[in-house]
């Protein structure tokens, strides 16, 4: 074959080349344009999914702070008497004027939480479900709901606070629902009622909106929706009528009403979907996934009540993306001519030089080959790497000692359902949230904590690095190095442990208890509810020393602490200060709760003598009580008045409970709480 013949297929080979590259550019601009947007519209659909899921746990808490009220308690167990002696239904004059003390009595918190909260509905109900009070409809009650409302049903089985997104006759939001329980004598609850809350998805998704400047709306199937909803919502979109495709429940922006007027919105299968739609000159991506109430979302196989639609305009990324294939092509046309033209002279008088440098990188390539493998056989560290499919394609032997498997049970096999599966709980890791998954889609290194699965099933703690393997303009792979931190991580928890526990008695000791008496002056100065104070201190514990020796005292101080755990609920908080001085926090105990608890716990102290190597020893306590009040600022001022009134306990004779109470209430005015 001649040299000019040699020339003419080097050229047409190069134009092959280039145009090949050409095209090989714009799928990858496309494909990484399409990429980034499923990422955006992912990332979107989470940040609605955890927005969504903070705002039902705040109606949660906000339900079961309101029904935890021990006047609302103490109403909702009248109107249940009231109700049944008059016939039930909505009952009489008795039950009436419950109703009447009971609107007063949550009048302003309903006023606070319609103009600060966005709260629309707020019911009280009685333990058969029967409406007893709408704030939101004060002439409407004597209902039963039962029937129709999914979520109070399973609250009044489960007795727990739940929330989640339901419809009712004329409003559909998010709902939280808690038990109106009664703590009875005997220590049982009984459920007396049950406390409802909604609010409307406009006020929420227009903040989430104005948040992450993209628009949000709610479309909700014409089958759910009550002829009341079409009624006496006025439709958002001109062609929203019942028959039609979707109801309109809630947008943040105007466009989708175009859209739906329009018939503009792309054919929904009900399931994740990520569209383009251009509108007005405007480019727009359409992100929509389906919309689940309270009870689908409890059930999946029940279909989705609607759909969620999130749209930004995309028109930047777009016209970048074209710009850049433009400029590529443009940069490409210009390079194959320069390179055609320096093609004969590179041919002609660069091959031999062309093959002497072949040779010399053959070598260096075979030699950095052999020092990798090398590298990778000795490192203490595991190593493996995975394809873009999360497919391992190698693993060093300190990886498959730590993880317990052999090379060929590893090689070929996807990362995330062979050793991240699951965490420590039990509880599926999301694959999308693997840190390798999270890597692969955007290529930054990533060094972090997680828990992997060894061959035998056992899980242990690595710290982890994931690094991108660069292809191009994409990444082809990944390179993960981890090692296990297990014993490290046992030292800590020990440490903390060591840090936090009085070794004698096991409780709290001095600083760990303070930390947590600030944090709860802290919580108490954010939401205003009861917090009580008890200063403990033995009566007479040098006399248990100096006739027995410290040894016997410590075994009064650990009986005395085992009795305080018996007498406390598990949300209470005691601490040993020092010496024979305990002190226990009582989060929602008002002075009638704190006092009844301080005097069940000086009797059961007083009564129950302690099992020592020197025979059976009785002890007494002397306890002084106090409540958090306006002007706390730090732990010293509550502390201080709990000291005094036990001070004044010494000084009254031991064995007693005194109290440094605002509004003074003696310990012998104090009727049994319920705890």
């Amino acid at each position: 074959m001649s040299y000019r013949v040699i020339v003419a297929l080097a050229s047409l080979l190069l134009m092959s080349v280039f145009a090949g590259v050409a095209l090989f550019g714009a799928r990858l601009a496309d494909g990484r344009l399409a990429e980034s947007l499923e990422s955006e519209a992912r990332r979107l659909k989470t940040a609605y999914e955890l927005s969504q899921g903070e705002l039902e746990q705040q109606m949660m808490a906000l339900a079961g702070t309101i029904a935890a009220d021990p006047e609302t308690i103490r109403l909702m167990r009248a109107a249940g008497e009231a109700v049944a002696a008059e016939g039930g239904a909505a009952g009489g004059a008795r039950a009436a004027a419950v109703r009447a003390a009971l609107a007063a009595h949550r009048q302003q918190q309903w006023d606070y939480l319609q103009r600060e909260v966005g709260v629309r509905q707020m019911q009280y109900l009685l333990p058969d479900l029967t409406s007893f009070l709408r704030f939101h409809a004060p002439t409407q009650f004597g209902d039963s709901l039962g029937e129709l409302r999914y979520l109070l049903r399973n609250v009044e089985e489960l007795r727990q606070v739940a929330s989640g997104f339901e419809t009712g006759r004329a409003f559909a939001g998010i709902r939280g629902a808690a038990p109106v329980l009664d703590r009875l004598p005997d220590g049982r609850e009984n459920l007396v009622g049950l406390l409802e809350i909604g609010i409307a998805f406009d006020g929420y998704i227009q903040r989430l909106s104005e948040r992450t400047a993209v628009g949000f709306g709610v479309l909700l199937d014409p089958q759910a929706v009550t002829a009341a909803m079409w009624e006496n919502y006025r439709p958002l979109a001109p062609k929203e009528q019942p028959g039609a495709c979707c109801y309109l429940l809630a947008a943040s922006r105007g466009e989708l009403a175009e859209w739906m007027a329009a018939s503009a919105l792309p054919e929904y299968g009900g399931s994740f979907r990520s569209d383009l739609l251009r509108h007005d000159g405007h480019d727009f991506q359409l992100i929509r996934f389906p919309l689940r109430d309270y009870p689908g979302r409890l059930d999946p196989a029940r279909p989705a009540i609607g759909s969620v639609l999130i749209w930004q305009d995309v028109g930047s990324i777009i016209a970048s993306t074209r710009e850049f294939k433009q400029r590529a092509f443009q940069n490409l046309l210009i390079a194959y001519l320069v390179t055609q033209l320096l093609l004969f002279f590179l041919v002609s008088a660069s091959r031999r030089e062309w093959q002497n440098q072949l040779a010399g990188q053959t070598a260096r390539i075979a030699e950095l080959l052999h020092q990798n493998e090398v590298l990778l056989r000795t490192a203490g560290e595991g190593i493996f790497g995975v394809d873009r499919e999360q497919v391992v394609t190698f693993i060093n032997p300190a990886a498959q000692k730590m993880l317990g498997y052999a090379q060929d049970a590893v090689i070929g096999q996807r990362l995330h359902a062979l050793i991240h599966l699951r965490g420590p709980d039990g509880q599926p890791c999301e694959e999308a949230a693997c840190p390798v998954a999270l890597t692969l889609g955007d290529g930054q290194t990533r060094t972090q904590e997680e828990w992997l699965r060894r061959s035998d099933g056992g899980i242990f703690p690595v710290r982890m690095t994931v690094s991108p393997i660069r292809e191009g303009l994409g990444y082809g792979g990944a390179v993960v190095v981890f090692h296990d931190i297990g014993e490290l991580k046992e030292k800590e928890a020990a440490l903390t442990r060591l840090a936090r526990t009085d070794t004698l008695t096991g409780l709290n000791n001095r600083g760990y208890f303070l930390e947590l008496l600030g944090i709860e002056i802290s919580r108490w100065q954010r939401n205003g509810h009861h917090v009580a104070l008890l200063m403990i201190d033995l009566d007479c514990f040098k006399r248990v020393n100096d006739t027995w020796g410290h040894a016997v005292g410590d075994e009064v101080l650990r009986h005395f602490s085992e009795v305080l755990r018996r007498s406390l609920r598990r949300v209470d908080i005691a601490g040993r200060l020092g010496g024979e001085e305990f002190a226990v926090l009582l989060p929602g105990d008002n002075e009638v709760a704190a006092l009844a608890a301080a005097e069940r716990l000086r009797q059961n102290v007083a009564n129950e003598a302690a099992s020592t190597s020197a025979g059976a020893i009785t002890v007494t306590i002397s306890i002084g009580v106090t409540l958090f009040r306006a002007g706390d600022s730090s732990h010293e001022q509550p502390l201080r008045r709990a000291d005094q009134a036990l001070y004044r306990a010494k000084q009254a004779g031991r064995n007693r409970v005194e109290a440094d109470f605002a509004a003074e209430l003696k310990p012998g005015d104090a009727a049994p709480a319920d705890r």
